[in-house]
């Protein structure tokens, strides 16, 4: 006895939807990420070339012996997260263009997660600035133009004497007008 017409026809109406699932399932966890472009820049010069500082998304300030440089960012909110190395050496001269930050007024205190590997942790939520010291790490702010109207403050977390650096601008209340 061989299987009946019906159960063929009952299978053969399983496979449509089985590939529409897989095929939802598998635009959905695409989706996850949901950053426009991710980077990675192994100097300086090679950011500055792609126009990376020129569009706004690696600042002007970072020192000339960075390197290492991961970058994510968000077109629509516009939104940056970015990690760096450079020689411990320029840790002064970086420092001169940055505020220093003690501590964090409880509605400024959140930084968004940008789901990547090489963000920290510690940088990520409901900061706690007693930890991220302990890490080694110090704050800073510092505020740039990004059109006539309108500024934005990225907060800077910067380990001089490791040449380590990280700088966002999703901290709650970085953008003004």
């Amino acid at each position: 006895m061989g299987a009946s017409p019906g159960r063929k026809i009952s299978t053969m109406k399983r496979i449509p939807v089985a590939f529409s699932f897989v095929l939802l399932i598998s635009i959905l966890i695409g989706c996850r990420s949901s950053h426009d472009q991710e980077s990675f820049y192994p100097v300086l010069a090679n950011a500055k070339k792609d126009g990376a500082i020129d569009r706004g998304w690696i600042p002007e300030f970072l020192p000339d012996s960075s390197r290492s440089i991961h970058e994510v960012h968000d077109l629509s909110p516009s939104t940056v997260w970015c990690a760096f190395e450079f020689d411990p050496a320029d840790a002064g001269n970086l420092r001169r263009n940055l505020k220093s930050l003690d501590s964090l007024a409880s509605s400024i205190g959140r930084v968004t997660s940008p789901d990547v590997p090489w963000w920290p942790k510690l940088l990520q939520g409901n900061l706690d600035v007693r930890k991220i010291q302990d890490s080694g790490l110090k704050l800073y702010t510092v505020s740039r133009p990004i059109s006539q109207v309108e500024t934005e403050t990225l907060l800077v977390a910067i380990d001089g004497p490791k040449g380590r650096g990280y700088f966002t601008d999703t901290w709650s209340g970085s953008k003004s007008r």
